[in-house]
């Protein structure tokens, strides 16, 4: 008998695994530590290889490519031993720092592996260049030698504003070997002020409230717990379901909600999609005293 699979609703658009919590950089400016507990919510139970492979590969993913993160997800013992045992009509997109051997990563893999859209805009393998703690350099070489083999592969600069003129020169390099570079906002407090343009600013507001809310992506931590928000998954709280479950769905739903005002700005902010093709807000907010968005 055929098994059934799981389907992603289809209003959602974005679907990412994090393989790993863990990180070899150590940023002052990192937005997952911004609740003060990064160190402790990190260390988190991590599922192996063929649990995530046996789970991912009943998921009916359509037209969102699976995305794998972190932390750096290329920590996780298992990363390449995931990739083969994925159903080959999963694409995968990868968050990543970059740090690891691309020697072996090109040996293990296939830039077939990876999703290879057609959009300009849009790069699979997407390099996050992080100020004083990657060396420019080595960043734009490996990411050279990347795109020489064939790989979907940009970088993607996080502007912060203590490091604007690092970022610009890392632009600058990247333009002159023709590797594709995209500015990230920054995102949350900086020297008491708030950076990023969100659709519900009130949701880092500190001040908790009641609300109802639905998302459109599907976030998965190490253990496999499935979340409704970052906010919620970097302090392991209220999970949704989990990836291992026999019994999964993955439903769009309006869930209530007591912590908005201690939301995580990647959540409440206005984005563009991953193809650069558009602007929109993962999640839509209901203020349950009025019932209006």
């Amino acid at each position: 008998m055929k098994e059934k699979r799981v389907k992603i609703p289809e209003r959602f658009n974005y679907a990412e695994m994090y393989l790993t919590l863990r990180c070899n950089f150590k940023c002052p400016y990192c937005i997952n530590n911004n609740d003060g507990r990064g160190i402790k919510t990190r260390r988190r139970k991590e599922i192996n290889a063929e649990q995530w492979a046996n789970a991912l590969n009943k998921i009916q993913f359509g037209k969102i490519p699976l995305t794998i993160g972190g932390g750096e997800p290329t920590l996780h013992a298992g990363f390449f031993e995931l990739l083969d045992r994925l159903r080959p009509d999963i694409k995968v997109d990868l968050l990543t720092n970059l740090q690891f051997d691309i020697g072996e990563f090109m040996k293990r893999t296939r830039p077939e592996r990876f999703t290879m859209s057609s959009a300009p805009a849009y790069r699979a393998i997407r390099v996050s260049y992080h100020v004083g703690q990657s060396s420019p350099i080595d960043l734009i070489e490996k990411v050279e030698k990347l795109q020489e083999r064939g790989y979907s592969v940009g970088i993607f600069g996080l502007d912060i504003p203590q490091f604007v003129n690092e970022n610009m020169r890392l632009m600058e390099m990247a333009v002159d070997k023709r590797i594709f570079f995209f500015p990230k906002n920054f995102l949350g407090v900086w020297n008491g002020q708030l950076y990023g343009t969100y659709k519900y600013p009130s949701g880092l507001s500190g001040k908790r409230e009641e609300v109802s809310c639905r998302t459109r992506e599907i976030l998965v931590d190490p253990s496999g717990e499935i979340y409704r928000c970052h906010r919620d998954l970097y302090k392991a709280e209220n999970p949704v379901g989990n990836i291992l479950n026999p019994e999964l769905k993955i439903e769009d739903q309006f869930r209530p909600c007591a912590n908005f005002g201690e939301c995580n700005p990647c959540d409440v902010k206005l984005k563009t999609n991953f193809y650069l093709d558009g602007v929109s807000c993962q999640v839509e907010i209901i203020d349950k005293k009025t019932n209006n968005p």
